[in-house]
């Protein structure tokens, strides 16, 4: 993926693909949050290749297996939520909020480590 560093286009892209009246929170999932992938930072967006709402991604759902604490454990998979095609452009899942934000967090630290080290590197 290629981060995309303009921080309007890349809250235009989640307001797209999850945006006010696009995302329905799934009960069943603690502090149910929106994650796509690719992600709304990077160029590979669902948004920025033709889709303007997250409907139009292939669903899912992470499972829960257990009830430890640690999300990564306890929710190890996700299923397929309603029809899948195989032409979806993005996947837009329902995952606890402390998961999606430790996920995202760690892409951009380490996207922006990539940057410093390669302007660092080249100058």
């Amino acid at each position: 993926m290629h981060r995309l560093q303009n921080v309007e286009e890349r809250k235009a892209n989640r307001r797209a693909i999850y945006g006010r009246s696009k995302f329905t929170k799934d009960p069943a999932i603690t502090d149910d949050t929106c994650d796509e992938v690719p992600f709304a930072g990077a160029y590979e967006s669902g948004a920025l290749n033709g889709v303007d709402h997250g409907k139009d991604c292939a669903q899912v759902t992470a499972v829960r297996a257990d009830d430890t604490g640690a999300n990564a454990a306890d929710r190890p998979t996700i299923t397929l939520v309603g029809p899948f095609t195989g032409e979806e452009k993005c996947v837009r899942g329902h995952i606890p909020g402390d998961f999606n934000s430790g996920l995202g967090g760690t892409y951009g630290v380490s996207s922006r480590a990539r940057v410093w080290l390669t302007t660092t590197a080249s100058g």
